[in-house]
């Protein structure tokens, strides 16, 4: 770990360095790097970045155009303290669009997805799809650390993401295609169309589809057990675990191709010169697919392949079935989302600003499980099909009160279904043989809450920011099973109600420096998979708790930035965080676990950035973030105290250049991720080995050329340094991608 942070702080200070070096000459150079740009998410309200009481990262159209893009977290790849692993990345091992994250060491339930300024996490079990947003159409993202319940209620614990799609305000057609390699192969293809006319009404259509083949990511590994060796075979490789227990490696579960496809159509028009109405949806699919498992084991004797059987590796015996290559197989798989908004943005009179949204989106989500008696392609099933559906609504009133103060102030509904059915199939592989239903569940939670902010301009440098925000909470639910344990519940409705304040204050002493400070109180309701969902897998049953409380947070934090000229910005934030309620599996017996509010844990840390233009075609931008995690109770699992949390890294440093000269463009990015721990107890040390959470780098780079202002073409290489690091599955390796981009 001590090498770990070493890593970090020799990056971060290089970059340090950098700046020191650079910004006379960036000052001599004459031109600017413009650093305050205008965000809403942290006030809900337009505010220059420099007024926003956090530690705002803008994602630009710009900085989304260069880098190798094809879902979400391809672009949020260099935002300080933001952890992304799996389906958050295009090049990734693909499979399903959710993933776990965290923000500041919290993770993705207690952090907060917006898709223009609405939640999209899913109702069942709070992920997100991270393939929903169809990147041509992101104008900007804004990523706001810290918590946020006093403006946006549940989950914003950590913070919030609020990705914001463009709208028509000029002409614009795109067509893309793109072709990859290696552990890319595959093609993604894409038109996108947006425009303005005079009469005020405003268009955007776009779609998109990709299509990956895979590679293998998933492995095979099985322990020796006590007892007479079987047949004598060759080929495996003696590994560990990730907690360190001799096993060996005998197989894999091939590839598992996919292709996923974005679509979005929005209607514009312009009221008068000060209100404008609009309307449209979003849609999205992935369907995942799989090619058949290989074997690393062959008879001694034979040389044939061998997939089961009681078996004799280096003397010890080894049992493996067909149940091995089929049990995390998570296939066939159906994803898919629908986005349906209306909304009204205007005014009220000549001071007031009127905004109103509302937006609903349906989710499909269903895999597929093999029983222990099913072979690969064949054999006894379940079919886990998860629908669900999330509703949102807020009303926001602006106007200033006197000249010293604007207050923000709105009401807000939001709502989460489910209604999960586990069917039996008498063939895994095919979702359309349903032979009954074996059990379910339907859980129902709606939040309706009020919210005020009143912005003070103290004096001409401090500005102080006072809000909170009421949110009253109902729930209900129920869960079947036909088959064993048999019996069905039904919860009645119950209420909890959450009061989330917030002070922040932030305080220009000259031109150059900015300094901020603020408190506040969040929250996370629990999810519908918390409350009320009982699963058994592999003999253990899990039980949700319908009496679960919301989980919360406290925050303190102050930093600031500070401008050594128009071109050279360093930041620096010190941020604490106290967790309390949180969701834990308690061990009742052998076979049985139970959620329930067990946990608290501290968050604390300090982030570092440096922005700088080095030359007048070369950008530098650099970042560390040293997140400290510590259990402090957990009744559910004693053993997890002092330990650190769940995908949480210690260390992570981002440095990254950018260069534009006449019709060349690059970029050339690394990202150090320090390792992360699977387990509470933090028993997962080992690297290197299928399922383990490795510490690594990973350098990417793209170099363009624009042949006309229409035809643009670019290469990408993505791990440019071949760099093999497991995050549960195996990173890609080395890739290549080629894209030609046509633009009118």
């Amino acid at each position: 770990m001590k090498t770990q942070l070493n890593k970090g702080r020799g990056l971060l200070a290089l970059c340090c360095i950098c700046v020191l070096v650079n910004a006379a000459g960036a000052a001599e150079s004459g031109e600017t790097v413009e650093l305050s740009e205008v965000v809403v998410t942290a006030t809900r309200t337009n505010a220059s970045l420099s007024d926003a009481p956090a530690a705002v990262t803008v994602v630009n159209a710009r900085n989304i155009e260069t880098k190798n893009a094809s879902r979400l977290g391809d672009v949020l790849d260099q935002v300080p303290s933001l952890y992304l692993r799996g389906g958050a990345f295009g090049q990734s091992q693909g499979t399903i669009g959710t993933s776990g994250m965290s923000l500041r060491g919290i993770d993705q339930t207690k952090t907060l997805i917006l898709l223009d300024g609405q939640p999209i996490q899913d109702a069942s079990s709070g992920k997100v799809n991270w393939r929903v947003p169809f990147i041509e159409d992101i104008a900007r993202i804004e990523v706001v650390p810290g918590a946020f319940s006093s403006l946006y209620g549940s989950n914003a614990i950590g913070g919030v993401v609020n990705i914001i799609t463009k709208q028509p305000d000029k002409r614009e057609f795109t067509a893309k295609i793109k072709k990859g390699w290696s552990d890319a192969s595959g093609e993604d293809a894409s038109i996108y169309f947006r425009d303005k006319m005079n009469n005020g009404l405003g268009f955007v259509g776009g779609f998109g589809y990709q299509n990956r083949d895979s590679y293998v990511n998933d492995f095979v590994v099985k322990a020796p057990v006590a007892g007479a060796t079987g047949t004598p075979v060759t080929g495996a490789q003696a590994i560990t675990t990730r907690e360190g227990v001799p096993t060996y490696l005998v197989g894999d579960l091939g590839t598992t191709p996919w292709n996923a496809t974005n679509a979005t159509a929005k209607l514009f028009y312009d009221l008068n010169a000060h209100d404008k109405i609009y309307a449209g949806v979003n849609y999205q699919k992935t369907k995942q697919y799989y090619t058949p498992f290989n074997t690393y084991l062959s008879n001694a004797a034979t040389g044939a392949p061998v997939s089961s059987g009681t078996l004799g590796i280096n003397g010890q015996r080894v049992s493996l079935t067909n149940y091995d290559f089929t049990l995390f197989s998570f296939l066939p798989l159906h994803e898919a989302a629908t986005r349906y908004f209306v909304g009204y943005d205007g005014t009220v009179g000549n001071d007031y600003l009127l905004k109103f949204d509302l937006a609903k989106i349906e989710r499909a989500y269903s895999f597929t499980l093999a029983t222990p008696t099913a072979t690969w392609n064949n054999g006894l099933g379940s079919l886990s099909d998860t629908p669900n559906a999330g509703l949102d609504g807020t009303v926001q009133l602006t106007f200033p009160v006197d000249s010293q103060h604007i207050l923000v102030t709105g009401l807000a509904l939001h709502k989460d279904s489910v209604n999960q059915q586990i069917y039996a199939l008498s063939n895994w592989r095919d979702p359309g043989s349903r032979t009954a239903v074996n059990s379910g569940y339907r859980g129902h939670s709606a939040t309706t809450s009020v919210f005020a902010q009143d912005e003070i301009s103290a004096t001409d440098a401090l500005k102080v920011y006072l809000g909170g925000r009421w949110d009253d909470w109902q729930t209900k639910g129920d869960n079947f099973s036909v088959v064993a344990p048999v019996g069905s519940t039904l919860y009645p409705t119950r209420s909890v109600s959450a009061f989330s304040p917030k002070v922040s204050a932030v305080y220009k002493p000259k031109e150059t420096t900015v300094l901020r400070a603020s408190f506040g109180k969040s929250f996370r309701a629990p999810t519908n998979q918390d409350l009320y969902v009982t699963t058994t897998s592999r003999g253990r049953t899990t039980a949700g708790d319908p009496n679960l409380q919301p989980e919360r947070g406290t925050t303190w934090e102050m930093g600031g930035e500070f401008r050594f000229t128009e071109n050279a910005k360093i930041t620096a934030t010190y941020y604490d965080t106290r967790l309390n309620n949180l969701i834990y599996l308690m061990q009742v017996s052998t076979t049985n676990s139970l959620r329930i509010n067990a946990g608290k844990a501290k968050v604390n840390g300090v982030e570092l950035g440096a922005t700088i233009k080095l030359a007048r075609w070369l950008e530098l931008d650099a970042n560390y973030a040293y997140i400290n995690s510590r259990v402090l109770e957990n009744a559910a699992d004693p053993l997890s105290v002092g330990k650190r949390l769940t995908d949480a890294p210690k260390n992570i440093t981002g440095i990254g250049l950018t260069a534009q000269q006449g019709a060349w463009s690059g970029t050339l990015n690394a990202r150090y991720t320090s390792h992360i721990f699977w387990t509470a107890q933090n028993a997962d040390t080992v690297e290197g080995v299928p399922g383990s959470y490795d510490a690594h780098t990973m350098v990417n780079a793209k170099l363009g050329y624009a042949f006309s202002r229409t035809v643009k073409w670019a290469v990408a290489v993505n791990n440019l340094l071949d760099k093999k690091a497991y995050s549960y599955f195996l990173l890609p390796g080395r890739n290549v991608t080629a894209e030609a981009d046509f633009s009118f």
